[in-house]
């Protein structure tokens, strides 16, 4: 599948609502909490939400980036789920990338 790397973490306002209504819990750590429900595309999606009060903005940045890459580069939206990964605290800066990635892809195996 190819898939263009924007599309995957682009949602409607409506999208966003509906997602939250119909969403699981896949994985929590202190540091992070992953939600699922079934995908509304033909691929799954990853939605981001980083608060301040993980830190600043380029380290919110890049657990982003980080993050995006590992549901691509792992192909984990061919799981056709979509997904909101909620990081509650500044923990999660101190964790990987491998530990995230071993995190996402635990999780994903799930349900």
């Amino acid at each position: 599948m190819n898939i263009s790397t924007s599309l995957l973490s682009k949602f409607t306002k409506k999208e966003i609502d509906m997602l939250f209504k119909a969403v699981r819990v896949m994985g929590k750590i202190p540091a992070a909490l992953l939600l699922g429900a079934p995908a509304t595309q033909e691929y799954g999606r990853l939605l981001l939400v980083v608060s301040k009060k993980t830190g600043n903005a380029p380290q919110r940045n890049k657990l982003r980036r980080r993050l995006k890459d590992i549901f691509y580069k792992e192909k984990l939206f061919s799981y056709k789920k979509d997904c909101i990964f909620i990081a509650k605290n500044k923990e999660i800066n101190n964790l990987s990338f491998d530990d995230l990635k071993l995190f996402m892809k635990k999780n994903f195996g799930k349900n």
